[in-house]
């Protein structure tokens, strides 16, 4: 495997230093993370933030330009004629690749080194086929998106992948429906592209992605879930994504909560994921249609042979009642799911995120409903649940930011 490590990620995750060299590093980090939510700075505003000297400000500042990460912009008077000196991130210097694998597509996104997306592609056609081949694929659109983009690929700091299943973020392995390689993918795509590659889980990308530019204001504890053809969970302490031991932390799809013989995906029987994810939603309405239930849905089961997700947000915006009643138990399965969370983690904030969020109120109030039943109202007193606003864009914006910040050293890899 080719030397993938980019200068950014060195500077960033320096080995060996001690003492006040770990605690510059620190800083470093603090700042450029403070500035991607600040269009322009002073070394003053640097000061106050980290609560460091001015001069010590003033020298990490000269640092982190004279190593090419932020600029100066202008020099302008900030009160009594003074004048000061503003900066910013350079944006075009570093770029961070986004590659979100969905159940039949893919979204590629380039995203900036001050967080602004500045290229996607959306709604690339993908089928998983077999292994090899269909990794040569995702090579392909990869290679195919950076050219037809003109990106310098010398300043790609890192591209990340984001996917459904588990992922195991420190060997790259990937624990899913789709088996691409005996060897770690990581290690195969850095190979292929000759760029840093990180993994990621699909619900955590969503989850950063909601966490850092969706309706979240001041909430650190919060939990974002991925309603989609399965059910997962990001989780937030005190503001940080939790991963768990080897990145498999919030597998909520897999509770064991209903006295049921389905077979979930993971090999046993009653998990949530079989009576509230979108898998069990097309299940049920597929089941009821074949038993003579009526649904604006039958034709559509009947010319393509299986239902996607989008075909019931569909169905929900033309009021069929079949859908609409098959939701709403759904809805109130997954408020359940919901209620044993709250009970465990006392969040602040719960966005509902993924597919199914679009399909707003008839979804949104069964769940509320069977949380204030099946929580304690000590506990979710506390708890705001909310769908999200981001929809399908809070996955390719949290797979590049997240890529980002692990580059940066601002979250554990």
């Amino acid at each position: 495997m080719p030397n993938t490590m980019h200068s950014l990620f060195q500077h960033f995750n320096a080995q060996g230093l001690s003492g006040v060299a770990i605690k510059d590093l620190s800083r470093k980090r603090r700042i450029v993370s403070h500035m991607s939510n600040n269009n322009e700075i002073t070394i003053n505003d640097i000061s106050e933030s980290l609560n460091i000297s001015i001069p010590k400000a003033s020298e990490l500042m000269t640092e982190l330009a004279e190593g090419g990460f932020i600029k100066e912009t202008s020099k302008r008077s900030v009160g009594q004629g003074r004048k000061a000196s503003f900066y910013a991130l350079r944006a075009d210097n570093y770029y961070f690749l986004g590659v979100e694998i969905k159940k039949y597509k893919i979204n590629i996104g380039l995203m900036g080194f001050d967080k602004i997306m500045l290229q996607s592609t959306n709604d690339i056609p993908f089928l998983y086929k077999e292994a090899g081949e269909s990794l040569k694929e995702i090579v392909q659109l990869i290679n195919n998106f950076l050219n037809e983009n003109n990106i310098d690929r010398q300043k790609i700091a890192g591209v990340g992948l984001s996917i459904a299943g588990r992922v195991n973020v420190k060997t790259g392995n990937i624990l899913t429906i789709y088996h691409f390689s005996d060897a770690p993918v990581k290690e195969v795509l850095e190979s292929e592209l000759g760029i840093p590659v990180f993994l990621d889980n699909d619900s955590r990308t969503i989850a950063y992605g909601e966490f850092n530019f969706g309706k979240r204001l001041l909430e650190k504890e919060v939990l974002i879930l991925n309603l989609d053809y399965g059910i997962a969970l990001g989780i937030f302490v005190n503001g940080k994504p939790v991963y768990g031991a080897s990145g498999y932390a919030g597998e909520l799809g897999h509770i064991p909560l209903f006295d049921n013989e389905k077979i979930c995906f993971c090999g046993k029987k009653g998990c949530l994921e079989t009576e509230a994810s979108g898998k069990a939603l097309i299940d049920r309405l597929t089941e009821q249609m074949s038993k003579g239930s009526n649904s604006i849905l039958q034709p559509v089961l009947q010319q393509k042979g299986f239902l996607e997700l989008e075909d019931i947000l569909v169905a929900v915006t033309k009021g069929d009642s079949l859908t609409l009643h098959t939701i709403n138990a759904v809805a109130e399965k997954l408020g359940r799911g919901l209620a044993v969370t709250i009970n465990i983690f006392n969040p602040e904030l719960i966005i509902i995120g993924g597919t199914l969020a679009a399909i707003g109120d008839p979804l949104l109030l069964p769940v509320k409903n069977a949380i204030i039943m099946h929580s304690l109202s000590l506990v979710n007193n506390d708890t705001t649940v909310v769908l999200s606003e981001l929809n399908n864009a809070a996955g390719l914006l949290g797979c590049c930011l997240l890529v980002r910040d692990k580059v940066l050293g601002l979250v554990g890899l």
